[in-house]
């Protein structure tokens, strides 16, 4: 009866305060999107420079990640947050004052880098603040609202590309400042709910400040779980990364390079509106199973999903497909948070998401390396088998990791 009575409770008010974090800072990610056309269109890269640029962009994006995630497990996770939107903020609005030099790219690479460290950092201390037994339910609401906000950049961002284009800078600048002076008035973490939050977590607190001194490697040797369910995450992203690269070449080939470029488009917002649509109902449906059980089951919709696409012949039946897989990124990106909330000890939080996401970074950059030769040489459509079938595996995989949880998950000793 009492958990009931604690689940009739409002959401504390850090929470929402996270989800209009993250639905400003997404909704003013105008520069990110469009960062492409700035390099060929603004600077005159061409495409094998760009392409390189953006590959080389991951390491930045990865280093972010890690310095992020150690600053936010040494120090106020709410005062680092806001620090680093701040000083993302000051980065861009010196991309503005700059303009469309020589130097620019590398402008951007520091801010957005910057920007990534703040990734890890939001998780964990969403983890800190939600009730323990409503995590899920809060992940699935900032999911919610940062597609929200991705649902409304890019159309901003577009408008102001050609017109004004300096302002996409001035424009990502003041809503991280937005975000961080909302981080600032809004996200307090109560000591008494903390305390609760690690008894919860059973992480003992001499067990809690003793981690601080160790190493995140110390820690996924300490909870293999989290190391196995890293290595899954490599496969997961690797095929949902197929959305970037190599669904607008199979595009192109199906309905022709005139069409092609207009239906991802469309392919993009039949995306955004069922995440927008479906998170709650799909988070509703799933809520009762466990965290590793839905992330494996999205790994199903997965390979329904991007397999689909073999057997396509024109745009409703891709939009029917993407629709398919687009539940199962909501089941991985709502139940995967809580997962590593679940089972991160408290002072490692921010690390065990860095690193997570290092991971995701990884599955990223193999996806074209193995994909863009497969379609080179037996054309685009020849991809979705092996996305299929590798999307299958994830799925065993992360089943595996919830049975190797069940059976061996006992807080350990970090001595």
């Amino acid at each position: 009866m009492h958990s009931k009575k604690l689940k009739s409770l409002p959401l504390p008010t850090a929470v929402w305060a996270l989800f209009v974090v993250r639905l400003v800072v997404s909704a003013g990610a105008f520069v990110g999107p469009f960062l492409a056309m700035t390099l060929t269109m603004k600077l005159g890269y061409d495409e094998a420079r760009a392409g390189f640029f953006m590959s080389a962009l991951s390491i930045v994006f990865a280093v972010g990640l890690l310095i992020g995630g150690k600053l936010g497990d040494s120090y106020n996770k709410a005062h680092v947050l806001r620090n680093l939107q701040v000083l993302a903020a000051f980065g861009f609005l010196a991309c503005a004052v700059c303009g469309f030099t020589w130097y620019l790219p590398y402008l951007i690479a520091l801010a957005m880098g910057v920007l990534n460290g703040s990734w890890p950092v939001i998780n964990a201390l969403l983890a800190d603040v939600a009730p323990v037994d409503r995590r899920k339910e809060s992940f699935s609401l900032l999911y919610w609202g940062n597609n929200i906000g991705f649902s409304i950049g890019p159309l901003i961002a577009g408008f102001l590309f050609n017109r004004m284009p300096r302002a996409l800078f001035v424009g990502n600048a003041l809503a991280l400042f937005v975000a961080a002076a909302v981080v600032t008035i809004f996200v307090k973490v109560d000591p008494a709910a903390k305390a609760a939050d690690r008894a919860a977590d059973a992480a003992p607190d001499d067990e809690s400040t003793r981690g601080k001194k160790l190493s995140v490697f110390s820690i996924f040797r300490s909870y293999p779980v989290l190391l196995l369910y890293g290595i899954s995450a490599v496969f997961t992203a690797f095929v949902y990364n197929q959305f970037g690269f190599t669904l607008p070449l199979f595009l192109n080939d199906l309905l022709g390079k005139a069409r092609g470029p207009e239906a991802y488009g469309l392919v993009m917002t039949a995306n955004g509106l069922t995440v927008v649509v479906f998170t709650m109902v799909v988070s509703f449906l799933s809520k009762k199973m466990s965290s590793l059980n839905a992330v494996a089951l999205g790994s199903v919709f997965y390979a329904l999903g991007f397999g689909a696409y073999y057997f396509a012949r024109g745009l409703p039946f891709v939009l029917m497909a993407t629709s398919v897989w687009t539940i199962g990124e909501i089941l991985g990106a709502t139940n995967g948070n809580a997962f590593i909330a679940e089972r991160s000890p408290p002072a490692f939080r921010s690390r065990i998401n860095s690193a997570i996401s290092v991971a995701y970074i990884a599955g990223n950059a193999l996806a074209p390396l193995a994909a863009g030769p497969l379609a080179k040489a037996f054309g685009s459509k020849s991809v979705w088998p092996l996305i299929a079938a590798t999307a299958l595996l994830s799925a065993l995989m992360v089943f595996g990791v919830h049975r190797f949880d069940r059976k061996y998950s006992i807080a350990p000793s970090l001595h």
